[in-house]
């Protein structure tokens, strides 16, 4: 949109037009991020009602006794991986926060 406002300029367009051409390139852009939004809304909201209905499939399962989930090998397991997620970036985590903390300070 800048090669309209530039071209709008060379043509000597006065300050009104200049102005609402920046508004419409503004509204154009508003626009389309709202779509972009909605689209990821969509998405967001499609797998939250597939996650509900399959934690409520799991659920039913482990009622009716269809499975046996074994508790404490789960969250042994989910404590392995999230050690190894903590060992591969949690320096650079802290690095990072500590940075942004001591660029603000200054």
């Amino acid at each position: 949109m800048s090669w309209l406002l530039e071209a709008l300029a060379a043509l000597g367009a006065g300050q009104r037009l200049m102005m609402g051409a920046m508004l419409l390139a503004g509204a154009i852009y508003l626009f389309k991020a709202v779509k972009i939004g909605r689209l990821i809304g969509n998405v967001l909201s499609s797998g939250a009602a597939y996650g509900i209905v399959v934690l409520v499939g799991a659920g039913l399962a482990v009622a009716l006794g269809w499975i046996d989930p074994n508790v404490g090998r789960m969250t042994s397991q989910l404590a392995t991986f999230v050690d190894t997620v903590w060992n591969a970036i949690g320096d650079w985590v802290i690095d990072a926060t500590i940075g942004r903390l001591d660029g603000v300070a200054e």
